[in-house]
């Protein structure tokens, strides 16, 4: 198929697989409260697993969190659906907004700015790349980065406060939420009122500590602005497999593609790049900036492996 096929192919929306997407999210983030409540908080607080479950709890629950913001950034730009664009909202409202306290609204038009005025002063993502100096994160080691990435979380969450209008404190909508689907039917599952309030400290630390660690470690890692002329050249792709599953869920890896492309949606982003890589390896493919693992510097070029496609 030819590339401008390939690519107007790529830009179909399904409703259904959104949605889909979105209720399960949701329905994991449920299933972490509810069973993970009691054995983390209560059955093993004094020991070694108490901690390490609400742990592991508090990071699945920033993934499937930040997994719901991914949907609400596709919904921003109708990839739910663009035959009904008040369905495309109501729905990412009800299934991404409301649990993340995302005001789709006031996120358009702050990411709208930063797609279309992109390496400008107006461009919300520039701001925040040069105030907190996001490429200076030191990636030499898992330490040395930790402690960069810590010391710039309190201004990063004000400036999320500033842009979002209020998105980066602890909104009511994302509380009332969990308090119905999850914190109080944790105290029917488990009998008691002491499940209650371990699902609301396991929320608390998902929502309120574990997501914008993961939005802060997915953000800073998608643009290099210095020395970058165009678009194509300040964007990095993510790809490794860790990226891709815990902090760039539903095709958010695949940032250049989206940059070019933002139209087409999370269920065919990964196929057109692939697509790209395979029809144009002197063009897309050579000069894709990109990194697989988390703590390396992006290259450019993807490798390929004979006939399988690109390395990823």
């Amino acid at each position: 198929m030819h590339a401008r096929q390939v690519i107007a192919a790529a830009h179909s929306t399904k409703l259904w697989l959104s949605t889909a997407q979105a209720v399960v999210d949701q329905t994991v983030i449920v299933a972490i409260l509810v069973f993970g409540a009691w054995p983390a908080f209560w059955t093993g607080w004094h020991t070694v697993a108490g901690p390490a479950v609400a742990g592991i709890g508090a990071v699945l629950l920033g993934r499937q969190y930040r997994a719901l913001e991914c949907m609400a950034h596709e919904a921003s730009h109708y990839n739910w659906t663009r035959a009904n664009r008040h369905l495309n909202d109501l729905l990412a409202t009800a299934l991404a907004g409301v649990p993340t306290g995302t005001r789709l609204d006031v996120y358009r038009a702050s990411h709208f700015l930063h797609h279309r005025r992109f390496g400008t002063q107006d461009d919300p993502d520039l701001v925040n790349y040069r105030q907190l100096r996001l490429e200076e994160l030191d990636r030499g080691n898992v330490l040395l980065f930790a402690r960069d990435s810590l010391s710039r979380m309190p201004a990063y969450r004000r400036r999320w406060k500033v842009t979002s209008m209020g998105m980066g404190n602890l909104p009511l909508r994302p509380l009332v939420w969990a308090v119905v689907l999850a914190i109080v039917p944790a105290g029917f599952v488990w009998g008691s009122w002491s499940a209650v309030v371990a699902a609301a400290g396991l929320w608390l630390l998902g929502y309120g500590v574990a997501l914008p660690v993961v939005r802060f470690l997915g953000e800073s890692s998608e643009h290099i602005y210095t020395g970058s002329q165009t678009v194509f050249e300040s964007t990095v792709s993510n790809l490794g497999l860790l990226q891709r599953f815990l902090i760039h869920p539903h095709g958010d890896g695949y940032h250049t593609a989206h940059h070019l492309w933002p139209s087409v949606p999370h269920h065919q982003i990964r196929k057109l790049h692939r697509r790209l890589v395979a029809s144009d390896p002197d063009g897309y493919a050579a000069q894709l900036r990109h990194r697989t693992r988390f703590l390396s510097q992006p290259v450019r070029g993807l490798r390929r492996e004979g006939r399988a496609g690109p390395r990823e």
